[in-house]
């Protein structure tokens, strides 16, 4: 299994990485616009889906060839690192469902590349969640000379989730812990259904003793996956020390998974906050 890892996620983030060229063009970062931010379809068995994701590249940038294709994803257990690798790897990859066209193509300044997927979910797939994700690469011409010396180039690469739910899938999730990392507040949750959850929710920091909070931060925004790893970390930056000093405090986990309710614990920590800079 060839194992891609990259410091990003599914849902618009742009990665950028130096590659060695001969005799390359001057680096220059280009500029452009993708939506939609994810693509979400509810389908059922033999249905065929299409669906359209637009690129469009700045008035100010270089014409830049680029390349589309469809692979799997998941998160470490940290929630630190995203994996790629072939369509297909996971269980509940839609990877193999997704054709894409075009697959590879050139974009002129100001010029808008539309990007057609078409998924068609097999006749025997069975009730829940199946991700993927469309991967755009920026790719070198093909048709340019082959270059000669050194120099540096930067090539964009960008990921954008494909989630597909076929009724009824099964939403069920708990948290497993709750922790101070450092300056952080961290929630592990653990996903114990069959589809992808989307995770926000809120630390609420109390004064032993206290009903009313002193402090309150958001944390979330991405997913939690039923597998390959169930389980998924979530942090915040504490509050001010000035806000939160050191102390011991209830610390509160409430948590949106978009069930029909709202997940939480709390427990009793210490807060030990970092002195000078």
């Amino acid at each position: 299994m060839q194992l891609g890892d990259r410091i990003c996620a599914p849902s618009l983030r742009l990665l950028a990485f130096v590659i060695i060229a001969a005799n390359a063009p001057p680096a220059h970062a280009i500029s452009f616009h993708f939506s939609p931010a994810s693509i979400n379809i509810e389908a059922r068995p033999g249905q065929i889906t299409n669906q359209t994701l637009t690129l469009t590249l700045a008035n100010d940038a270089k014409p830049t060839h680029f390349k589309a294709r469809v692979e799997d994803w998941w998160r470490s257990a940290d929630n630190l690192r995203t994996f790629y690798a072939a369509a297909g790897t996971i269980s509940r990859s839609c990877g193999r469902w997704c054709s894409v066209n075009p697959a590879e193509t050139a974009v002129k300044p100001g010029e808008t590349l539309v990007i057609k997927l078409s998924l068609r979910v097999p006749d025997d797939a069975k009730p829940g969640g199946y991700w993927a994700a469309l991967t755009v690469d920026e790719v070198t011409d093909p048709m340019l000379p082959k270059p000669t010396g050194v120099a540096m180039v930067f090539r964009a690469s960008l990921s954008v989730g494909i989630y597909v739910e076929i009724p009824t899938a099964t939403r069920a999730a708990h948290i497993v812990e709750i922790r101070i990392s450092g300056q952080h507040a961290r929630v592990v949750l653990s996903n114990d259904g069959n589809i992808p959850l989307r995770v926000t929710g809120t630390f609420e920091f109390y004064k032993v003793g206290e009903e009313q909070p002193v402090a309150s931060v958001t944390f979330g925004g991405d997913p939690v996956l039923p597998e390959p790893i169930n389980t998924c970390a979530f942090d915040a930056s504490l509050p001010d020390a000035q806000v939160l000093p050191s102390g011991r405090y209830r610390v509160r986990a409430i948590v949106d998974l978009d069930l029909d309710h709202l997940l939480g614990a709390e427990k009793e920590l210490d807060i030990v906050r970092s002195i000078g800079p």
